[in-house]
């Protein structure tokens, strides 16, 4: 073996990774330099983008936004996956790779909150080795060349959607529309009592960034009127993700977000992908609706390194953020 080696790829080489990624078999479009781009304008940071060669050949990397805090490097903050990407090479060459590439950011002093990984990245052990923190997710993961429509969606969900047929509602691809985004997320949000993790202006930056790497499911009411969203990225031709979804109270009244998904999975199919990552499944509920459509639940890893202190501040900063939401809560119960 050669030796293996760590450097920083300047923008002049963000083509060839991009290229290289869409080579491999897992590689996220959330690894990929456009978005590692986009993600940068939307909440600010700076990209670096590690590549590891062994003798001239790329073989992995991670892509990474960076924002500095005092004499701090924070590291990742993105959203979705941030996954170390390693080529497919071998137990022995992958995990050396690996290390050396941990070691690269150890020295930069890079603190790395969480890099969630795809779900062809388990052999973390070097990881542990170094001593980053890992911890587990959940996907859900369907199958494009085998699901059918009647043998994979459960009975309850094929019920939904001849519901949606007789309210004669619609859903096709339509050019990316990133207000209709917004407005179905963020009343999905607002329904669940979740926080969205951007704001219209920096979702409009993503979508913005995603370009041709995107496509946008929309189901309309008879009137014309859009009743649900889903936004799907892919990066290469063999895995697409669903990034984000959104439905109104109405649509789901009317079985939209069932009929959505149906479409989305035929028309993957036909554009020849072979998986749908549905990225995450650590809620019961979503977790169920997701597995409805004939998917599989799949074990997501994510590794960190972070100092003791900085854990103890982010664990106090939450706590802190959930105690000052309940009492908001609370003051607004009161006043109703």
């Amino acid at each position: 073996m050669t030796d293996v080696v760590v450097r920083e790829l300047n923008q002049a080489e963000w083509d060839r990774w991009d290229a290289w990624l869409a080579q491999q078999p897992w590689g996220s479009p959330f690894s990929s330099a456009w978005w590692l781009e986009a993600n940068c304008r939307a909440f600010g940071g700076r990209p670096l983008l590690l590549g590891v060669f062994d003798g001239e050949e790329l073989v992995g990397g991670v892509a990474l936004r960076v924002r500095d805090a005092c004499y701090l490097k924070f590291a990742g903050f993105s959203i979705l996956y941030s996954p170390i990407v390693m080529a497919t090479r071998g137990t022995q060459r992958t995990r050396r790779a690996l290390g050396v590439l941990l070691e690269e950011m150890a020295r930069r002093r890079l603190v790395v909150p969480s890099l969630a990984c795809t779900p062809d990245m388990v052999d973390l052990r070097q990881a542990v080795w170094h001593h980053w923190d890992v911890t587990t997710s959940w996907t859900v993961v369907t199958a494009l060349k085998s699901w059918t429509l009647e043998g994979s969606v459960s009975h309850g969900e094929q019920e939904l959607m001849k519901k949606a047929e007789r309210w004669k509602i619609v859903a096709r691809v339509e050019p990316i529309d990133a207000d209709i985004l917004c407005d179905l997320v963020t009343a999905t949000m607002l329904r669940q009592d979740v926080r969205l993790h951007q704001s219209r202006r920096q979702l409009r930056a993503l979508v913005e960034g995603v370009g041709s790497h995107g496509m946008q499911v929309v189901v309309r009411d008879v009137d014309g009127t859009p009743l649900s969203t889903v936004f799907i990225m892919f990066h290469g031709t063999r895995v697409a993700f669903e990034i984000w979804a959104g439905t109104s109270k109405v649509g789901l009244a009317k079985g939209a977000a069932v009929a959505q998904f149906s479409v989305v999975l035929k028309e993957l199919q036909a554009r020849g992908y072979e998986y749908l990552d549905w990225c995450g499944a650590n809620l019961p509920g979503v977790s169920d609706f997701k597995l409805r459509f004939g998917g599989t639940l799949a074990t997501n890893l994510s590794i960190a390194r972070q100092p003791r202190w900085f854990k103890a501040a982010f664990a106090g900063y939450h706590y802190s953020k959930r105690i000052r939401g309940f009492l908001k809560r609370g003051e607004h119960d009161r006043q109703g």
